[in-house]
């Protein structure tokens, strides 16, 4: 390499790491230190996360296709995602797929419409996949149908984190719920307040009322108390 070449190793380091959840078995050198994993995906979710999961991470894997999920405490949704083993770092098909398709997947299951982003609330997932040919209604059809038959068989199997799942979709429904009635309550004191502050007059003179003159517009500028 020419002399003026530099590496940025935590880039490296950040490549190595995503390689090897991406290649299970499979062992990288960088610097001294060795990158190996043996969960992939269950692995990248297990040290990504910097407080325990409310449920055992769900990992699921299929051909050309890998999951793994659970809920954290944080706000929002995290997402890693990947195709052919590079880092889509601004999402894609596959990952609005995946997010679809647990909404539907878990509705179905638990027989019950809950509002999508009370499921997603606090996600935490992974998804690689691998194509040919990327082809926006055959990821989505892939995905969904891999997500459809393999997590509601996984449920079905192991109905504890099913119902601690169910759980945190209920709890977020709740917090949601509250915080509308906060929201309403303080929008409905608010516009009370304005209506009842006896400092505010209506000091508006229409056109040709009998306080104008024809053309003339007034502006009054009131200080209150």
């Amino acid at each position: 390499f020419p002399a003026a070449t530099q590496f940025r190793p935590e880039y490296i380091e950040k490549m190595c790491r995503y390689y090897s959840y991406l290649n299970k078995g499979l062992a990288l050198h960088f610097n001294g230190r060795r990158y190996i994993s043996k969960n992939g995906l269950l692995d990248l979710l297990a040290e990504a996360m910097s407080e325990e999961p409310l449920y055992p991470i769900i990992h699921l894997e299929g051909h050309d296709i890998e999951v793994a999920f659970t809920h954290g405490g944080q706000y929002g949704e995290e997402h890693y995602s990947f195709v052919n083993g590079q880092h889509t770092t601004q999402g894609g098909t596959h990952q609005a797929a995946f997010r679809e398709a647990i909404v539907k997947t878990l509705r179905d299951f638990f027989k019950k419409n809950y509002e999508a982003g009370d499921i997603r609330s606090s996600l935490v997932a992974a998804i690689s996949i691998k194509v040919k040919e990327p082809v926006f209604e055959s990821i989505r059809t892939f995905v969904g149908n891999f997500i459809a038959r393999e997590l509601d068989n996984y449920l079905h199997k192991n109905p504890e984190t099913a119902k601690a799942l169910e759980a945190k979709i209920k709890d977020s429904e709740r917090d949601r719920k509250e915080l509308s009635g906060i929201q309403k309550l303080a929008r409905e004191n608010a516009r009370k307040a304005k209506i009842h502050n006896k400092n505010l007059r209506d000091c508006r003179v229409h056109y040709n009322s009998k306080h104008s003159r024809a053309g003339e517009t007034t502006l009054f500028i009131t200080e209150g108390i």
